[in-house]
C-alpha cells in the first residue's frame, strides 16, 4: 500500500487522507484504505424537549473521483442529517448515500472512520429547544417562546426555539416593555362576558404559565356566540398573532397530532377549536374517542406509551400546558367531564362593541403575560401554588365532582399570586387587588358549582335511568310483571292499549323485554342480559363492562337489594316460572323524570 503515501495528508494519530479517501496506518501492514470518500460533520444540533434530549448531526461529503486526483473536484455527496446514536455504526452511509460510497473490509473500519471524521470536523454546535415554557438554561429557569427566552426579568437573546408550524406564533415580547396599561387591558377582559366564564378563562391563562396542570377548560356555545373569538383573546396572551383565524389547533386534527402539539405547548394555553360531533355515527364516535384521549391525558398528566419499530418503549406525549377546548357541544363521558371546567356561552353574552374593543387591545395581552412570566422566574410561585391550592381545595369540598375543588383551588391560588405580582409592580392599590381577588374567588366557585349539572348529564348511572325511561316511553322496549302479565302504568312501561271491550282493555308489548316489575315493594327487576341492547341506544354513555356498571349502580345507592350471601350485586329470583339473575332497582327511581 506504499502508493497510498504519495498524496498523504495527515489528520491525527494513525489517520490520514489520500485524496478524498480515509486511510489508516496499521502496524506490520502499512497504510490501509478505509473508504473511497471523505465526510465531515458541519452541524451538531442538540434538541432539548424537557426530559428528552436528542442530537442530530449534519454531514457533508465528497467522493474520491476528482479529475487528476484533485480532491476539490471530487463528486459532492448530498448533505444528510442523522441521529447521533446512529453515527458510529455507519449504517447511514449506504442508507442515505447509496452503494457508490464504499467502506472497505478492514478490521474495525466503521469505528476508525467515525473517529477520523470527528477529528477532522469542526461542527457548529447549537442547542435547540422544541417546546414553549420553562426549562433550565445556564442554571437559570427560563421561559421559552419563538422569540427566545425570558429569565431574570429580561429577554434572553441567542436561544433557539424550534416549534411545529402550528405553534410558530407562540412569541412573547420583552417584559421590559410591559406597563400598568398592559396588565389593566388583560384584566378588563373580565367585563367582556359573564363573570363566571371570564374569570375562569383569564386566570387559566396565567395559571398555565406557572407549570403543569391536570385540568382542561371547555367553552361551549352555539354558532354566533363568539366563542372562538373569545378563546383567541385568551390565546393571544402567548402571542399577539393568534387571532380567531390563526388558532394553534383544531379538533379536525388527528389524535396523535393533537397530543404532539399539546406536549410541545408546555406551560401555555393551547386552544383546540371547534368540537362539533356531526357526520356518520363512526365520525361521531371517532371525535369522542379523540377528545377522551386528549382530555384524559391532560387530567392524568400521562399519555399513551408506544413501541418503536425496534420494539423499544417510546416515551408518551401528554398535554404539558392547559387545553382550552371550544365547541358547539361538550365532550361526552363522566370521567372526561370531571377533568374539565365546562363553561357555556349563550347568544347575547358577548356584546360585539366590547369584543371589538378587546380585539383592538390584543397587543397588551402578551405584554402582560411576559411581565407575569418575568416575575414568576424570580419567585417561588411554582412551589407555593401547591400549598395554596390544597388549602383552597379543602375549603371547597362538596362542589361539583370530587376533582372540581382541586380545579377551583388551582385557579383561586393563581389569583393570590397574581395579586402579589401586581402589588410588587405597583400597578394597583392594595384595596383594588383585594376586591379583584374576592370577585375572582366568587366567580370561580360559581363555575365550579355549575359543573354538577354537566356531570350529572354525563353520569352513566343517570344516563341509564334516562335511557330506560326513553325506551319504554317510545315503545321500543317493555317490562312485565313477575308472572308475565301486564303491569300497572303499562303505557309508561312500554305497552300499547289496543282496544277496549266493555271495561276490559287489550294490551300489546313492544320491543325487547327489559325485565320485570313488582309494584307492591316498588321494585324494577332489570335483566342484565339486555344491557347490550340498552347500551346500543346510549350514544357511548354506558361504555363500561356489565360488572363495572352494576357496581356503579350500587355505589350510587340505587340498588334496592343485593345477594350478600354470595357477595353479588345481582339477586336470584323466580320470574315467569324460571330462575333469573336480576338487578333490583326502585321502580319509582326508574319512572321519575328527575332521579337522584
Amino acid at each position: 500500500m506504499d502508493s497510498l503515501r504519495t498524496n498523504r495528508v495527515e489528520i491525527a494519530g494513525p489517520y490520514w487522507l489520500n485524496g478524498n479517501a480515509f486511510c489508516k496506518d496499521v502496524p506490520k501492514e502499512g497504510g490501509v484504505q478505509l473508504t473511497n470518500w471523505i465526510a465531515w460533520i458541519d452541524e451538531d444540533n442538540v434538541y432539548h424537549d424537557g426530559p428528552r434530549t436528542t442530537t442530530h448531526l449534519t454531514i457533508h461529503g465528497r467522493m474520491n473521483d476528482g479529475e487528476d486526483g484533485d480532491p476539490e473536484k471530487g463528486t459532492p455527496l448530498r448533505s444528510v442529517v442523522i441521529d447521533a446514536t446512529d453515527f458510529k455504526a455507519m449504517g447511514w452511509v449506504a442508507k442515505l448515500w447509496g452503494m457508490v460510497p464504499i467502506i472497505y473490509p478492514a478490521a474495525g473500519a466503521e469505528r476508525d472512520i467515525a473517529t477520523a471524521m470527528q477529528i477532522m470536523s469542526k461542527p457548529k454546535h447549537t442547542d435547540i429547544y422544541t417546546h414553549t415554557g420553562w426549562d433550565e438554561i445556564e442554571g437559570k429557569p427560563t421561559y421559552l417562546s419563538t422569540s427566545g427566552g425570558i429569565a431574570s426579568e429580561k429577554n434572553v437573546k441567542g436561544i433557539t426555539v424550534s416549534l411545529p408550524h402550528e405553534l410558530a406564533l407562540y412569541s412573547l415580547p420583552d417584559p421590559k416593555l410591559a406597563t400598568k396599561d398592559s396588565a389593566a387591558a388583560s384584566l378588563r377582559l373580565i367585563n367582556l362576558g359573564p363573570k363566571n366564564v371570564m374569570w375562569v378563562l383569564l386566570i387559566a391563562a396565567y395559571r398555565a404559565a406557572i407549570g403543569p396542570s391536570d385540568f382542561s377548560i371547555h367553552l361551549s356555545g352555539k354558532t354566533g356566540t363568539f366563542k372562538s373569538e373569545l378563546a383567541s383573546l385568551i390565546q393571544s396572551h402567548f402571542g399577539v398573532g393568534m387571532d380567531a383565524r390563526h388558532l394553534p389547533a383544531s379538533w379536525n386534527s388527528t389524535a396523535n397530532a393533537l397530543e404532539a402539539l399539546a406536549y410541545k405547548a408546555k406551560d401555555a394555553i393551547l386552544v383546540v377549536d371547534d368540537y362539533v360531533p356531526t357526520g356518520t355515527s363512526w365520525q361521531v364516535r371517532s371525535l369522542a374517542a379523540k377528545a377522551d384521549q386528549l382530555l384524559r391525558g391532560q387530567g392524568n398528566q400521562a399519555g399513551r406509551t408506544r413501541l418503536t419499530d425496534t420494539a423499544g418503549v417510546q416515551g408518551s406525549m401528554y398535554p404539558r400546558g392547559i387545553i382550552l377546548s371550544t365547541g358547539e357541544d361538550i365532550p361526552e363521558g363522566h370521567s372526561v367531564r370531571a377533568r374539565m371546567m365546562i363553561l357555556e356561552l349563550t347568544p347575547g353574552d358577548i356584546e360585539p362593541a366590547k369584543l371589538t374593543a378587546a380585539q383592538g387591545a390584543r397587543e397588551n395581552y402578551s405584554l402582560a403575560m411576559a411581565d407575569w412570566i418575568a416575575w414568576l422566574g424570580k419567585s417561588d410561585a411554582a412551589e407555593r401554588i401547591k400549598g395554596l391550592a390544597r388549602q383552597i381545595r379543602d375549603s371547597n369540598i362538596g362542589i361539583g365532582h370530587s376533582r372540581t375543588p382541586a380545579i377551583i383551588g388551582d385557579l383561586v391560588a393563581t389569583t393570590v399570586l397574581m395579586s402579589e405580582w401586581l402589588a410588587e409592580r405597583k400597578y394597583f392599590a392594595d384595596a383594588v387587588l383585594i376586591d379583584l381577588q374576592h370577585k375572582a374567588s366568587i366567580a370561580i366557585a360559581a363555575s365550579g358549582e355549575n359543573q354538577r349539572a354537566f356531570l350529572q348529564s354525563a353520569d352513566p348511572v343517570m344516563a341509564f335511568l334516562g335511557i330506560l325511561r326513553q325506551l319504554m316511553a317510545t315503545q321500543m322496549a317493555h317490562v312485565k310483571t313477575a308472572n308475565g302479565g301486564v303491569p300497572e302504568q303499562a303505557t309508561q312501561l312500554g305497552w300499547t292499549e289496543q282496544k277496549a271491550i266493555g271495561e276490559l282493555s287489550s294490551w300489546r308489548s313492544n320491543g325487547p323485554q327489559l325485565g320485570w316489575v313488582d309494584a307492591e315493594p316498588d321494585e324494577f327487576l332489570f335483566d342484565p342480559n339486555v344491557l347490550p341492547f340498552v347500551r346500543k341506544h346510549a350514544n357511548g354513555q354506558l361504555a363500561v363492562t356489565p360488572q363495572t356498571f352494576v357496581k356503579r349502580l350500587k355505589d350510587s345507592g340505587l340498588l334496592v337489594r343485593v345477594d350478600a350471601t354470595r357477595s353479588r350485586n345481582t339477586v336470584r329470583m323466580t320470574l315467569e316460572k324460571h330462575p333469573r339473575q336480576v338487578v333490583v332497582l326502585k321502580l319509582s327511581d326508574v319512572l321519575a323524570e328527575e332521579s337522584m
